[in-house]
């Protein structure tokens, strides 16, 4: 009997144990992410690691979203999820590097969890991938692509799945942003005109349908008195835009960007109204490219632009936007769930109009630039122009004619040298990305005129293969790093182009056309790695992915 008692004493206190050690169950926490937050030269290849406090689930795999505005939308789409090893969460770009001078944004949602339960708090950050080829921030003279009348602004991304960079504008005249694909090696082409919102302003692309392409999305001032909207068109991932949804904001949307503000996995969006209202609006993603919500952020006064970054390091994205008509720039800071607050307005120039953060001294935190109209400069862009690593700078104004103007970085946030350049007319933005391929950031400015002209000038002196009025001055492959077709400039006209592995066996051979030109396939299942190509005592390297 005296055995019975004490068996049955043993279970009850086990039982009872039970909920107190569940009630003591730890949930994970992040302890590093690496790249850190705002690093400037991560590079292309690099993996995105999270490492937690405990072992991951599984499932948490689903936790990790890394999204692109150049190429490949949201990067941990189906065909390439995030991987999860004990207590690490990680993503590597192995379909495709990320493209030079990017910026990278990532979320690690709440679904990260362990035995004890989930994240507490989604975390959203982000990073700039480095830069190389040949470049030094010197832009020579190259084509000048027609686009819709009056362009107010353009942006770069593949929007077809090529792996190159195409080229989009916004015409605020005839209502349609235009769409020019690239060879892939900076020479744009096409005609084709998606129908958008009235009057539109602001124009931007990222994967709203995390389906693994970029969509559009344009701001639009409509003819109400009450509100704007923001036109959503859809891709189908060959660069063919559908869909009608018009998301209600506040009247007059100029700029539009989009983030994951709530943390929450998906990109929302949000526009700087040029109205009397002064507010910035906030529209929340439902995940599928859908939007919905009416937070409308008190600014200073007349937001013209609008940015979105974590400028407080507590990671989710803050907004900044410039007031035009107080000569301030606002600083209004996310609570991690996508609501604004805060009273800050920092003084700037006389009618401020284009905005950017990057860290340009190198500290880890992002840092504010902005121009002001009254001088002529209208657009502004950060990144590396010559691939030292740090972030430099170039401004267009509205001037007849254009003028852009470099400033190289030396490391800690002290512009100087470069040049003054004419381009161009009435310059209203600037945009850089590498549009040849060829490792380095090429400078392409909007012009704002009938027709509308995007002047595309290309970085380091590597002109446009296929114009043989300015022919390239070296031997060059492109796209580069390639995966199915390449191409080679620079040589003599109608010379054998040879390529070799890294044996010195030969791969394939063909000719060149009459300006030096040669494009070929790769073989089908062509090992990854270092080739070698020849050509009239030339010799240019090509990496295959």
């Amino acid at each position: 009997m005296k055995d019975i008692c004490s068996i049955s004493y043993i279970a009850l206190l086990s039982v009872g144990l039970a909920p107190v050690s569940a009630a003591f169950a730890q949930t994970p926490s992040i302890i590093s992410v690496v790249p850190t937050a705002n690093a400037r030269a991560v590079a292309r290849t690099g993996s995105i690691t999270v490492t937690f406090s405990q072992p991951l689930t599984a499932a948490s795999a689903a936790s990790l979203k890394v999204f692109s505005q150049q190429r490949g939308g949201l990067r941990t789409a189906a065909t390439s999820p995030a991987v999860v090893s004990g207590s690490t969460l990680s993503f590597a770009p192995a379909s495709a590097p990320f493209t030079p001078g990017e910026t990278i944004y990532y979320t690690v949602t709440t679904a990260a969890a362990s035995s004890g339960g989930n994240l507490a708090q989604a975390r959203v950050g982000q990073f700039t991938t480095a830069v190389g080829g040949a470049g030094r921030g010197t832009f020579l003279a190259g084509s000048d692509p027609n686009v819709g009348d009056y362009p107010l602004g353009g942006v770069l991304g593949d929007v077809d799945g090529d792996g190159d960079l195409d080229l989009l504008t916004v015409s605020v005249l005839l209502n349609t942003v235009s769409v020019r694909l690239n060879s892939g090696s900076g020479i744009f082409s096409g005609n084709q005109e998606i129908p958008v919102g009235f009057s539109p302003n602001g124009l931007v692309l990222g994967d709203v349908d995390g389906d693994g392409d970029l969509d559009l999305l344009t701001g639009n001032y409509t003819t109400s008195s009450t509100s704007g909207t923001v036109s959503v068109r859809l891709n189908n991932g060959s660069g063919i835009f559908s869909g009608n949804q018009e998301v209600l904001v506040s009247p007059n949307p100029g700029s539009v960007v989009v983030g994951d503000i709530d943390g929450d996995g998906d990109l929302d969006l949000l526009t700087a109204n040029q109205s009397a209202l002064n507010t910035v609006s906030v529209r929340l993603n439902n995940g599928s490219g859908t939007f919905g919500g009416s937070q409308n952020v008190a600014i200073a006064g007349n937001p013209v632009n609008l940015v979105v970054g974590d400028v407080d390091g507590d990671g989710d994205l803050d907004l900044l936007a410039t007031s035009n008509n107080t000569g301030t720039v606002s600083v209004r800071l996310n609570n991690g769930s996508g609501t604004f607050a805060g009273t800050q307005d920092v003084g700037v120039g006389t009618n401020p109009t284009g905005l950017a953060l990057g860290d340009i001294d190198g500290d880890d935190d992002l840092d504010l630039l902005n121009v002001s109209v009254g001088a002529g400069p209208r657009g502004i862009a950060l990144s590396d122009l010559d691939s030292d690593g740090d972030l430099d700078l170039v401004v267009v104004g509205v001037t007849t004619p254009g003028v852009m103007s470099i400033r190289l970085n030396n490391g800690s946030g002290t512009f100087s040298g470069g040049y003054d350049s004419s381009i161009g007319n009435n310059m209203r933005g600037v945009v850089l990305g590498d549009v040849d391929g060829d490792g380095d950031l090429d400078l392409l400015a909007v012009s704002n005129t009938s027709p509308g002209v995007v002047s595309v000038r290309l970085n380091g002196g590597t002109n446009l293969a296929s114009n043989s009025a300015n022919p390239a001055r070296s031997f060059t492959a492109f796209p580069n790093p390639s995966r199915t077709t390449a191409s080679f400039s620079g040589t003599t006209s109608y010379a054998p182009v040879t390529l070799f592995d890294a044996l010195g066996r030969t791969v394939l051979t063909t000719v060149a056309d009459a300006t030096g030109l040669a494009r070929v396939s790769l073989p089908d299942g062509l090992p990854a790695g270092l080739y070698l190509a020849s050509s009239a005592g030339h010799i240019c390297r090509l990496v295959v992915e």
